[in-house]
């Protein structure tokens, strides 16, 4: 058992084997819904990758397995090779640079180990808008979105997102923070991170009608007019305004209530409730959506079409990734070990031989 612990082959195979199933991973994605798998790879594997674990694959038992035999392997290779320091002092440093490799390479495969044991890597379930108040996994706290939103730069470009929250423990505010992409609100071991943003699901800045009004004796007038939410718009001097009261990112019908509401989050079917009035009365109100026009009201004095809208950055919606890396430590001390050894090893390497 010791002869095959130490044997370079077995180390290269368990290493052969933990490759093979890192890159697998990464080709099938990782900590996706059910769902993804089923409909990228059919029912049947689908349902089986996510059986097996492949969906969630470094916190598989055999990838585990596979990391607790490399460990124990080095860890009794490092042993051998103490009882074996050569004589010299470069010989010494030599085989110390040299246990100091295996010793890291160990530790290294321990924290990930440990971090995919006792780690956690969550995303969460929903979005969340300013106001709303989620539980954290496994981490004893709550946090509540306090802003979200999108940020650019004078030119246009994106140049951040970011999610203002503070943390609540038995309903007590702890501390705020502001969450962006590479800077997360570490709370009890707990890492949030940004994760998603959208723009917000029921606001518009801006949509943008096209307005058809029929004349009799004339080709109709066509007339692009811009409308920010709750603000009524004259349409030139035609006596007709238009008003967008209401906007929906992901339009749906309920028939049995008749009213609409969201079928989701996403910008999927956006659509804009319009009234319109003409000479100060109200003449209708329809939803429109967008690149369609509107149907055709008895008594409303023109015709609506949604052509664009530019989306609500200011109140957006946020989606967190909660993260828990208990190994990190060791992960990070294992790397500057190595670096330590492997310079030892090359520091003290005989120099070749001066040619002839």
């Amino acid at each position: 058992m010791i002869r095959w612990l130490t044997s370079m082959r077995t180390a290269v195979g368990l290493l052969i084997a933990m490759t093979a199933l890192a890159v697998l991973g990464v080709l099938i994605g990782q900590q996706l819904p059910p769902e993804v798998y089923v409909e990228r790879f059919g029912h049947v594997l689908g349902t089986f990758i996510f059986r097996a674990g492949l969906a969630n694959i470094f916190r598989t038992w055999y990838f585990v397995a596979l990391a607790g035999l490399l460990t124990l392997s080095t860890v009794v290779c490092s042993l051998r090779r103490i009882a074996k320091l050569g004589a010299s002092p470069k010989h010494r440093l030599r085989s110390l640079g040299s246990l100091i490799t295996h010793l890291s390479i160990a530790l290294i495969a321990a924290g990930g180990i440990w971090t995919a044991a006792g780690g956690l890597r969550y995303a969460a379930p929903r979005y969340m808008e300013a106001g709303d108040i989620m539980d954290v996994p496994e981490g004893g706290f709550s946090i509540r979105v306090d802003a979200a939103r999108t940020e650019f730069s004078d030119e246009g470009q994106l140049s951040e997102y970011l999610s203002e929250v503070t943390v609540l423990e038995d309903g007590v505010e702890v501390r705020q923070h502001r969450i962006e992409v590479n800077e997360p609100l570490v709370h009890n071991g707990i890492g949030v991170y940004q994760f998603q943003m959208l723009p917000a699901a029921k606001s518009v800045r801006e949509a943008l009608l096209g307005v058809v009004i029929p004349a009799d004796d004339a080709a109709p007038l066509h007339l692009e007019v811009p409308a920010a939410l709750y603000e009524r718009v004259p349409v030139l001097d035609t006596g007709i305004s238009v008003e967008v009261l209401e906007f929906l990112s992901d339009f749906t019908y309920d028939i049995e209530t008749r009213t609409a509401g969201l079928a989701s989050p996403r910008h999927d079917n956006p659509a804009v409730f319009v009234q319109v009035w003409e000479d100060g009365q109200l003449a209708g109100e329809q939803w429109v959506f967008i690149g369609a026009a509107g149907h055709e009201t008895e008594g409303m004095p023109c015709r609506l079409f949604f052509l664009d809208y530019i989306p609500d950055f200011d109140r957006g919606l946020t989606r967190f990734e909660f993260t828990r890396q208990p190994g990190t430590p060791l992960l990070f001390f294992g790397f500057a070990a190595l670096s330590l050894g492997l310079c030892l090893v090359f520091w003290t390497r005989k120099a070749p031989p001066d040619p002839a």
